[in-house]
């Protein structure tokens, strides 16, 4: 057996360590998580690998351990298991499993945004677990104040599970004792199918509504297709969008009708948002996703696209992969850059010839980029940048960027909770980063990212900006054919 870390061996085997990642989690290289960002590994699969894309495997810098003789305690083999709160009458301490691995070292205090507010910061977080003190723990309010954007976990030399100790200790507490609006809309999800209950007609006269003046403005025969039995994709809805900004709807629908798309969306459980991923409702997100795989069934599609929140895509893969993994094998899920992507580069859709006269920058949302590289071996980092650049004739980065990227402060349902004064002051290193791009427009993929620039982090700090979503700067620069029409059921 080898032990290996993985951003070493990307580095001295020449390739991204996203692809150790993948051979990782697809099966292809067996491994097993230790602490340490440590992997234990079966040499002799790892050369096969290595010879099978050309690799050379022997000049590699690496430590060897007998698999009979690994000095891994108890603990540490049980480490990669989830992180679960053990109620005191079952032990004498708090039991987190994996945290007692941590340094003190303070790497995650150092470089989380809201470290010393209340006077508490990511390792007082795991220094409590360790040593019991889970009722202070559960009754405190920072771990709601936490956005959950994982720099913590990115710095950790020892790869503790710090996102995954605050959602147990939100998951810990009793729900009526919930902060702000949260738990109240997971509510109202597992009784009507989405966060704002928003009745089913309603949706549907919002929806037909919408289109209507879709048809009348750009888009000639426009209907929304609900319902629709046998389309290619099948697409979830934002509640916030039909409640308070119906006409971010048209973005989508005018991309969909100039690629001649085959989409639907159902009229019922039509929401992608899982507010109880955010509350540690894991009950809630199982109902949640369950709906949405029996929508896939129900309407016999192929394709799933979950136009991103800020967590639906993270939230919804998850569960799949947790609860649903057999059904999930019978359609695709994709993202909105999977997407997108695939329309520009087929043609399937034509963007003005000339780029929008403007310096734009783009702010790299938590869960598609840095967490979803951790669950998925995969970030949405490359794809939003290449379509920034054929929509606007100037591009500049902020630093650091991509899985490296600021939070903006409004993540982990920090949106819907009652601390506006912590998510600006969270959203600080997000503004100064801004305006030290000199862009004129900040482009983002997540609803609440764009909310945070737009609404809180302008004012806050005053900056002289423009916010995008993605999919609104794509619609803005399309050019509908003069015969484009609505997509077919094939």
């Amino acid at each position: 057996m080898i032990v290996v870390q993985i951003g070493r061996l990307a580095e001295q085997l020449g390739v991204h360590r996203n692809t150790i990642r993948n051979w990782i989690r697809s099966g292809r290289l067996p491994a097993r998580r230790v602490p340490g960002k440590r992997y234990l590994v079966d040499e002799e699969e790892f050369i096969k690998l290595c010879h099978a894309y050309g690799l050379d495997a022997s000049a590699l810098q690496i430590r060897r351990v007998s698999a009979a003789s690994s000095p891994l305690s108890e603990a540490e083999e049980n480490w990669d298991a989830e992180t679960v709160l053990i109620p005191r009458s079952q032990g004498p301490r708090l039991l987190v499993q994996g945290v007692s691995v941590c340094l003190t070292c303070g790497s995650c205090a150092g470089v989380c945004p809201i470290a010393g507010v209340d006077d508490w910061d990511p390792r007082k977080v795991v220094r409590m677990a360790v040593l019991g003190l889970e009722e202070d723990l559960v009754a405190a309010s920072w771990p709601w104040k936490c956005t959950l954007c994982a720099k913590c976990e990115q710095a950790c030399p020892m790869g503790v599970d710090i996102t995954g100790l605050i959602m147990a200790v939100r998951a810990a507490r009793e729900r009526d004792k919930v902060p702000g609006a949260l738990h109240k809309g997971v509510v109202t999800m597992m009784e009507t199918g989405n966060n704002l209950g928003i009745p089913r007609e309603d949706f549907v006269a919002c929806c037909e509504a919408v289109a209507q003046e879709l048809a009348e403005e750009e888009c000639p025969g426009f209907q929304v297709p609900l319902d629709v039995k046998g389309a290619r994709l099948l697409v979830t809805v934002n509640s916030k969008e039909p409640f308070a900004e119906p006409r971010g709807m048209k973005h989508w629908w005018k991309i969909f009708y100039a690629a001649g798309e085959s989409w639907t969306i159902p009229t019922e459980n039509w929401d992608g948002v899982q507010w109880g991923a955010y509350t540690g409702d894991d009950e809630a997100v199982r109902l949640g996703v369950g709906r949405i795989v029996e929508a896939m069934h129900r309407l016999q599609v192929e394709e799933l696209l979950l136009p991103e929140c800020g967590h639906a895509y993270y939230a919804v893969r998850m569960a799949l992969n947790r609860w649903y993994a057999e059904e999930s094998r019978r359609f695709r899920v994709l993202t909105l850059f999977d997407l997108l992507k695939d329309y520009i580069d087929k043609g399937r859709i034509q963007l003005r010839a000339q780029p929008f006269p403007v310096t734009a920058t783009y702010h790299d949302p938590c869960h598609v980029t840095r967490k979803s590289a951790k669950a998925f071996g995969k970030a949405y980092d490359k794809e939003a940048r290449e379509i920034v650049r054929r929509c606007c004739a100037e591009f500049v980065e902020m630093v650091p960027n991509r899985e490296d990227a600021y939070c903006c402060g409004a993540g982990g349902g920090l949106a819907a909770l009652p601390f506006h004064e912590e998510r600006v002051f969270h959203g600080r290193h997000k503004a100064h980063q801004i305006r030290r791009t000199g862009a004129a427009l900040v482009v983002t993929s997540c609803h609440n990212c764009r909310d945070q620039i737009l609404k809180s982090l302008r004012k806050e700090y005053d900056l002289s900006v423009e916010v995008k979503l993605l999919w609104e700067l794509v619609a803005e620069a399309l050019i509908v054919p003069p015969n484009a029409r609505q997509g077919e059921i094939i």
